[in-house]
């Protein structure tokens, strides 16, 4: 089998110290799962599962701050409010479906914020993902797809990295070609 599309990110260091550079396989995340990582008890994880992961979001979403991001994709600019900006190397996102083409060998990075600047359509906006995700496309107005994006965010911002928290924003993201070996068995049949 081939070797998989990995992506790596370049977030900068925090307290001014020099960038960090990481392979990542899934998932790089700026806004309110950051903070849900940082802050889940660990007791109500074992307690609960997933469950705590949302039930810390609704504790921590009264206070948290909306974000302003500058997404960089070739020449063009893209500006959003959002509490949530997610950019994605796969096919799921907290095991739920992100698109039904998206895959984690589509050569493809999808960039896309969960809600606006208003804390209740982020908890819409993350209900509908979850609901459609197996039934969307990334042609959607809700997907930027790209080889390499950089973010800026204003205020800076933790860059959660396939769920470490690996940087601060600015973050610069691209694809890495066949940056992992997989090991399957000879059985194994590519689609």
């Amino acid at each position: 089998m081939d070797g998989a599309t990995a992506a790596e990110a370049v977030a900068g260091a925090p307290a001014g110290g020099e960038d960090v550079r990481h392979i990542f396989a899934n998932m790089v995340s700026l806004g309110l799962s950051v903070r849900v990582a940082e802050h889940v008890p660990h007791g109500l994880k074992r307690l609960l599962g997933r469950p705590a992961y949302a039930l810390t979001a609704a504790r921590l979403l009264p206070r948290h701050e909306a974000f302003r991001a500058r997404i960089r994709i070739g020449g063009e600019t893209h500006e959003v409010a959002t509490h949530q900006l997610n950019v994605a190397n796969g096919a799921h996102h907290s095991g739920q479906r992100i698109a039904r083409d998206a895959s984690p060998d589509d050569r493809l990075l999808a960039v896309y914020k969960l809600g606006d600047e208003r804390r209740l359509r982020l908890a819409s906006a993350t209900a509908r993902h979850v609901l459609t995700g197996p039934w969307r496309t990334l042609s959607e107005n809700a997907f930027l797809t790209t080889g390499a994006v950089e973010i800026e965010t204003d205020p800076p911002l933790p860059v959660d990295v396939d769920g470490e928290v690996r940087g601060m924003t600015p973050v610069s993201i691209r694809l890495l070609g066949n940056a992992l070996r997989v090991i399957v068995p000879q059985s194994f049949v590519d689609t």
